[in-house]
């Protein structure tokens, strides 16, 4: 207990002071070289409290830091590009601590791979709707791309995985139908129709929302969106995508 106390104390210092130097950069009250210096050091600062964390044998996070800081360095030194919003790239991790898992704990790491129409899934009543559930419990795909396959409401939810949804090769009812995806990392990609209405809430945690045609400068990692039509349409989509690392992007076909 001790040392998961010492290990929050540790992480809530360094955040409160990035917090506070960030909040200090933005009123002006800090100069544009001690700004400099900050965005410089700062990855040194993580990558020696990850050595210490990896000490304290915390292995999974103090790696996780050290990798992450180090490529933050390797993009200070000018070797390579990585900035701090990147964080969501190194998803994979995930992957390589699982695998470790599975080879030296004893704990079994279960892994699901799922495509197209899951099996394991359930209803439920949700608003009035009838909604299909579907969870994978660590690792999986989720894919809708069959001709002609029937659209109904959906939550979606994996905690590391990718969902491909094409709509527009789907038979979608005329009603509003309420589809939710949800994961801790992953990619969302869904090609919706022009034809059909969507209201869209997209949140990503780290990482990005790309939506439709809008310009590079307008991709944030919250995104609402709802077509003009909505409201008095008969078909239309009302989707929600929550990840807490990763892209999502939604084109229209």
């Amino acid at each position: 207990m001790r040392n998961h106390s010492m290990n929050q104390i540790a992480m809530a210092v360094i955040l409160s002071g990035l917090g506070i130097i960030l909040l200090l950069v933005n009123l002006g009250i800090i100069s544009l070289q001690l700004k400099e210096l900050f965005v410089v050091t700062y990855p040194f600062i993580l990558f020696i409290y990850g050595l210490a964390e990896v000490i304290k044998r915390q292995y999974w996070w103090g790696s996780f830091v050290m990798i992450f800081s180090g490529l933050l360095i390797l993009d200070r030194l000018g070797i390579i590009s990585f900035q701090f919003l990147d964080i969501w790239k190194l998803w994979p991790l995930l992957l390589v601590y699982l695998g470790f898992s599975i080879l030296f704990q004893k704990k079994k790491v279960k892994v699901i791979y799922k495509t197209d129409l899951p099996s394991a899934t359930q209803t439920e009543e949700i608003a009035g709707h009838s909604m299909k559930k579907i969870r994978g419990v660590s690792v999986g795909k989720v894919t809708f791309k069959k001709q002609n396959w029937a659209v109904e409401p959906m939550d979606l939810y994996n905690m590391v995985g990718d969902y491909f949804i094409d709509f527009s090769k789907a038979f979608i009812p005329e009603r509003e139908t309420p589809i939710k995806v949800r994961g801790w990392v992953g990619e969302v990609r869904m090609l919706i129709p022009e034809d059909i209405p969507v209201k869209i809430n997209a949140t990503v945690g780290v990482g990005e929302v790309k939506l439709f045609d809008y310009a590079p400068e307008q991709i944030r990692h919250v995104m609402e969106y709802k077509s003009d039509d909505y409201d008095d349409a008969v078909r239309k989509l009302n989707i929600t995508i929550e990840l807490k690392i990763g892209s999502v992007r939604l084109d229209r076909v």
